[in-house]
């Protein structure tokens, strides 16, 4: 049996420990309350740094970029023809005139055709150098500077040395050429050699770039993988096979999108080379745009197309994000 005085020290002690408790349970709720507020006051101060940043360059873009570009997709519904006439609402008149005519259906096409080609091929050629660029080498440094070169050098610039290069009269390579006993290379008539031109230098121009993402993507997968593959005896084939094409999914997919975009919108090389011919072999939807708004002064069918440029651009991308990420497990 226990006696009163017993149970009053019981008491005392379970009524200190209460206190004790509540006093730590304060404690820690006054220091959360703290932190909280800390936390809430740096994110509020990097927020403001943030938009000090954002907010010059988005301004920019809005004034350079995101209203001529609205303009542009609007004028596709009126019919302007001249700077001094008056815009008329047409509807969609501009987008159905657009698909009856056969030049710009060519324009689409070709824009297509280059877009795809362009963006395969220097998707294999980057993913080639990137692979030789990420053994142990030498100078390994100073080789990624130079395949970074080309897509740190002004188009116009390049643009206008490869036609120089061509040039029919004084052009090196053609000299070459009546030297060697060869016809000479004229970009004005020959077909072939101006849809190649084309190419060479839209694939020489992205390489670059593209090399130096793809070898982000090898140098981030985990060597482990490749030495438990080889432990298990799986050739480089089978390692290249099931370990570095599925890690480089991800990668492959930013390089894509990223290309196509790109490629669809190529206008130095067409515009300063082969300023769209031999016979409009080579014309797309860009120089279109470009000799509609500033040449024939029809702006509703350079918005038009402007429009459907945009249109065709973000439904490739959608559609390629969409099927490479179907498996989503696999991103």
């Amino acid at each position: 049996m226990k006696t009163k005085n017993q149970f009053d020290k019981e008491r005392l002690y379970a009524t200190d420990d209460i206190f004790v408790s509540d006093g730590i349970k304060r404690k820690k709720q006054k220091e959360r309350i703290f932190l909280e507020g800390k936390i809430k006051k740096k994110i509020s101060k990097d927020v403001i740094i943030a938009w000090s940043i954002l907010t010059p360059m988005l301004i920019w873009w809005l004034v350079v970029s995101g209203f001529p570009m609205l303009v542009g997709f609007v004028l596709g519904f009126f019919e302007w023809r001249n700077v001094n006439a008056v815009p008329k609402f047409v509807g969609i008149d501009n987008f159905i005139a657009f698909f009856k005519d056969e030049t710009y259906l060519g324009d689409l096409g070709r824009t297509i055709v280059f877009g795809f080609g362009i963006t395969l091929v220097t998707m294999l050629t980057s993913f080639a150098c990137a692979f030789l660029l990420n053994r142990n080498i030498k100078l390994k440094g100073f080789l990624r500077s130079i395949w970074y070169i080309p897509a740190v050098t002004s188009p116009v610039a390049i643009s206008h040395v490869m036609s120089l290069l061509f040039d029919p009269f004084k052009g090196v390579i053609n000299r070459l050429l009546e030297g060697a006993g060869q016809e000479p290379i004229i970009l004005a008539t020959n077909i072939g050699w101006s849809i190649a031109l084309i190419f060479i230098y839209s694939i020489w121009k992205g390489c670059g770039s593209g090399a130096l993402i793809w070898l982000a993507g090898l140098q981030s997968i985990d060597p482990d993988l490749y030495e438990a593959a080889e432990i298990d005896g799986a050739n480089k084939f089978h390692r290249f096979w099931s370990i570095t094409l599925p890690g480089l999914k991800p990668i492959s997919l930013y390089v894509f999108i990223t290309g196509i975009i790109s490629a669809f919108q190529i206008y130095e090389p067409i515009a300063f080379i082969t300023n769209g011919g031999p016979y409009g072999a080579t014309n797309v939807l860009a120089l279109r745009i470009i000799q509609d708004g500033y040449q024939n002064f029809n702006f509703g069918m350079a918005g038009a197309s402007g429009l459907l440029l945009a249109v065709l651009i973000m439904a490739c991308s959608a559609f390629t994000y969409k099927a490479m990420t179907k498996d989503r497990g696999s991103l």
